[in-house]
């Protein structure tokens, strides 16, 4: 009988955990499943996601606004956009260290089943292959330094606990809107 129960509860329990569903507004987010989780971070198992993506192309806020920008104008292009484009969370930026210097992007979700013509040589789809990710969240305005500070956090938590990660590649999540009183926020490291 307690058998029964457990694989019923494990049945009826979400994919997803935390709070992932409250941080998303109600609106469509990348779907994932925790697969352990402790006080320092959680390791997920994403399966493949399309997002819509820019280059970020400086370090300071203009840049990221202008990279936003570039977003926005091209989810106003698309038919029905407002429900393929601006309802979606989280928001992502993704850094790469490269040899010579850092790739940094902008991306937003994009629901599955959703078709998207591209228009706009600035913006790309981008297909995500499963992943496993170790995410940590934090409270505060969403920022490339704030999400770097968090980022050497959890490498040090990674680092301690023994897992193996990419270190040449994060992301920083957000899930409110840029004018939001309080921001909810993760960053992201990839298993190897």
């Amino acid at each position: 009988m307690e058998l029964q129960l457990l694989l019923v509860v494990l049945v009826l329990l979400p994919s997803c955990g935390g709070h992932f569903l409250e941080h998303c507004h109600g609106q469509p987010c990348p779907d994932y499943y925790v697969l352990e989780a402790n006080e320092d971070f959680e390791v997920r198992q994403y399966p493949p996601t399309d997002w819509i993506s820019t280059i970020v192309e400086g370090p300071d806020l203009s840049a990221f606004m202008a990279a936003r920008s570039r977003l926005v104008d091209f989810c106003g292009k698309l038919p029905g956009s407002d429900q393929v484009c601006q309802d979606t969370w989280p928001a992502i930026f993704t850094i790469s260290e490269m040899t010579d210097g850092q790739k940094v992007t902008l991306s937003w979700f994009i629901p599955p089943g959703t078709n998207i013509e591209m228009s706009d040589s600035s913006v790309t789809v981008e297909h995500r292959p499963p992943a496993i990710v170790f995410a940590s969240s934090f409270s505060g305005f969403p920022a490339v330094g704030n999400s770097q500070e968090h980022m050497d956090v959890l490498r040090k938590s990674l680092t301690k606990a023994g897992k193996i990660f990419n270190p040449h590649k994060y992301i920083g999540a957000s899930y409110d809107g840029f004018l939001a009183l309080s921001h909810y926020n993760e960053v992201w490291m990839f298993a190897v």
